[in-house]
């Protein structure tokens, strides 16, 4: 009794050893093949669409200690950028993909989609990464003036950005033998909208 369970215990352990290595076969040859990114197409699913994000910059502040004028540049959008982050449907599938990164076209309208599958040429290009990339604004606001002697200034923002959300197919081909690999999934990029502010300017006591 005891040596038929031993047999079976064993037999079992073989069995899975040998499901691992095969698993382990199969990724490493995945991994081996070369692909290439050979295009990308955009639609618009019902979950997709565009809304409007009201993000605060942080206050800005100025003061003028001396008895002359004192010039202030006001770039409120210095250290704000547009983002796209695409997110695989089979992110593990993508992750394990050996392929050499490209730039690909993002767009800022929306209205270029509808619900079937399109090509995308020209405009904003980001690299197709499963991590959030950033990229400048094609708007640049700046405000210079004189802050007069003894005097503060205090300045307020909000950004708005057109947050855009799209579904793709990024369709791979295997350098060698030609193999095509289909992976589809979500795509959210963040793009400049409009700009508020204000500015208050106080007397130093």
């Amino acid at each position: 009794m005891n040596l038929t369970k031993i047999c079976i215990t064993l037999f079992l352990s073989i069995g899975f050893i040998s499901c691992s290595d095969d698993d382990t076969l199969i990724d490493n040859e995945q991994r081996l093949k070369s692909f290439e990114l050979i295009n990308i197409q955009w639609k618009l699913n019902l979950t997709d669409g565009q809304s409007i994000v009201e993000e605060k910059i942080p206050e800005l502040h100025f003061r003028n200690d001396s008895e002359t004028p004192m010039e202030v540049v006001i770039e409120p959008l210095k250290d704000v950028q547009g983002s796209s982050l695409f997110r695989f449907n089979d992110s593990i599938a993508f992750s394990k993909l050996n392929y050499e990164e490209v730039q690909v076209s993002i767009t800022k309208e929306l209205s270029l989609l509808s619900e079937r599958y399109s090509y995308l040429v020209g405009g904003v290009e980001v690299p197709l990464t499963q991590e959030e990339t950033y990229f400048p604004f094609s708007y640049y606001f700046e405000n210079a003036l004189m802050l007069n002697p003894r005097s503060t200034l205090t300045s307020n923002y909000t950004v708005f950005l057109r947050k855009n959300k799209a579904s793709f197919l990024a369709t791979f081909r295997e350098i060698n033998n030609g193999e095509i690999l289909e992976l589809d999934g979500t795509w959210t990029g963040l793009f400049f909208n409009n700009l508020t502010g204000e500015s208050v300017v106080d007397n130093i006591d």
